[in-house]
């Protein structure tokens, strides 16, 4: 299993997808989420995210999900 690292805090990663290009595509989109003061405070509760070939989901601790396109 891999880690997702965003700020100081990093999550585990499962890449569903099993796809070298998915996670690059995550990591620039990481990058533009840098800015967004709402994503960074949903970060403190997230859990563990599944990358799939053109989204990300995002588990949060009270059981609820972010689906975030990464095409």
């Amino acid at each position: 299993m891999d880690v997702l690292s965003f700020g100081r805090r990093t999550v585990p990663l499962q890449n569903k997808a099993n796809r070298l290009e998915s996670r690059r595509l995550l990591n620039e989109r990481m990058k533009e989420m840098a800015l967004d003061l709402e994503f960074r405070r949903k970060w403190k509760k997230v859990t563990n995210v599944e990358l799939w070939s053109d989204a990300a989901i995002f588990k949060f601790s009270d059981g609820t999900k972010l689906y975030l396109n990464i095409s």
